[in-house]
């Protein structure tokens, strides 16, 4: 669709997500013609549009599913079973029940591996299963740290195998998302394959995957951020593969985090009024925290901190250069403005102090990085507003 027809489009259609197909599927497709040997997976989270799911399962991408209903979504699109793993804390034998059948299960904890024993016991199956570890490193150190995901490293090596219901076939390690210092990603990567080995030598193990987890990361902030060098990440997955022939012969996975989709979208808001108030001018636009959480988040943690936050707090908040605001509307000028939207609530604010192009009511207002963590995070039903819409184009 032409940059006009899609303005024409924004207009009937704001408050809207447009995603773009086209820069999903490069993305799908990029990722790999540089891997050799990976089978990625598409973090549901991150952004769950049934489209562009099915766009990028049309891809060959896996499902990283942190729920049962993601489980289920995944299904709906297409995802086949193997193709599907599900990973996060806290299941309960009715999430497990949901889901018995339609994916491969990452167990969290020791709790879980008795629900799943029982639930396999119940089906007269034995149940390959993988599970997640937190391990004895970090991106940044070898060192033991406390997590509420997994299970710790040293307990997995000193407990007794009792589940008579359930092989223990695959590894999931991750320890951080949205990792743009590839030297970290790739000793990440040699630290998670090594730990792999050592599990593969447990009796009750049979690798057949490892799930190195850790998202890839992409730069929002274009003008002082590099992007992750996937051809040195490439070097090392092959590397690590070459040693994984002779050595285990797992299958071996990537978590593509946020990657495929964060800049394929934009998100679109009408500017319905304008107001001035001792000296500052503010722009009201529909669903600002009830369409577009993370600028909100932005703003109180300036407040709080008394100035803007330098450390991510993922995946609410990215950093100070996480999207690029701007005005569709006939006016040259610029202004001053805060941008707030229409809840009942003095945290309901996109922006504060901004230089923008003078806005009137009725003019649009765009927002970029919002392919990602998104609309899937925002309050959206905070006063029973209408939702925003969201399309693939």
């Amino acid at each position: 669709m032409q940059a006009k027809n899609i303005d024409e489009f924004v207009r009937e259609n704001a408050p809207c997500y447009i995603y773009q197909k086209e820069i999903i599927d490069k993305s799908c497709q990029k990722l790999q013609e540089k891997f050799e040997n990976i089978e990625f997976l598409y973090s549901i989270k991150a952004n769950p549009f049934m489209p562009v799911v099915k766009t990028i399962r049309e891809n060959g991408i896996g499902s990283d599913a942190a729920s049962s209903n993601e489980v289920l979504l995944s299904k709906k699109a297409g995802i086949e079973k193997n193709h599907i793993y599900y990973s996060a804390p806290g299941k309960t034998m009715e999430d497990l029940q949901k889901a018995w059948d339609k994916c491969i299960f990452i167990a969290d904890s020791f709790h879980e591996l008795d629900l799943l024993d029982e639930l396999a016991k119940n089906h007269g199956e034995i149940l390959e299963i993988g599970i997640r570890v937190n391990p004895n490193y970090s991106m940044t150190d070898k060192k033991a740290h406390p997590s509420k995901f997994g299970i710790d490293e040293d307990k997995i090596f000193s407990f007794d195998w009792t589940y008579k219901n359930l092989k223990l076939v695959g590894l999931h390690v991750h320890v951080q998302s949205q990792i743009l210092d590839t030297n970290l990603l790739s000793n990440y990567y040699k630290n998670t394959y090594d730990l792999a080995v050592k599990f593969s030598k447990l009796s009750h193990v049979d690798i057949k995957f490892i799930n190195f987890g850790s998202g890839i990361g992409v730069a929002y902030d274009k003008k002082n951020e590099d992007d992750v060098n996937l051809d040195i990440l490439a070097k090392t997955m092959k590397d690590l593969y070459e040693k994984n022939k002779n050595e285990l012969g797992a299958k071996f996975l990537i978590e593509s985090g946020r990657f495929l989709v964060m800049d394929s979208g934009v998100y679109y808001t009408p500017i319905i009024d304008k107001k001035y108030s001792n000296g500052k001018t503010y722009l009201v636009v529909k669903n600002a925290m009830n369409g577009f959480v993370k600028g909100p988040m932005k703003e109180m943690l300036k407040q709080a901190l008394g100035y803007e936050c330098e450390k991510a707090f993922e995946p609410l908040y990215t950093g100070k250069n996480q999207c690029e605001f701007e005005i569709i509307g006939e006016n040259s000028q610029t202004e001053i403005v805060d941008i707030g939207g229409h809840l009942c609530t003095s945290l309901d604010l996109l922006a504060s102090d901004i230089e923008l192009k003078k806005a009137n009511i009725g003019d649009i207002l765009k927002v970029t990085n919002a392919g990602a963590y998104c609309f899937s995070l925002s309050i959206l039903h905070f006063a029973s507003h209408d939702l925003p819409k969201e399309f693939l184009l």
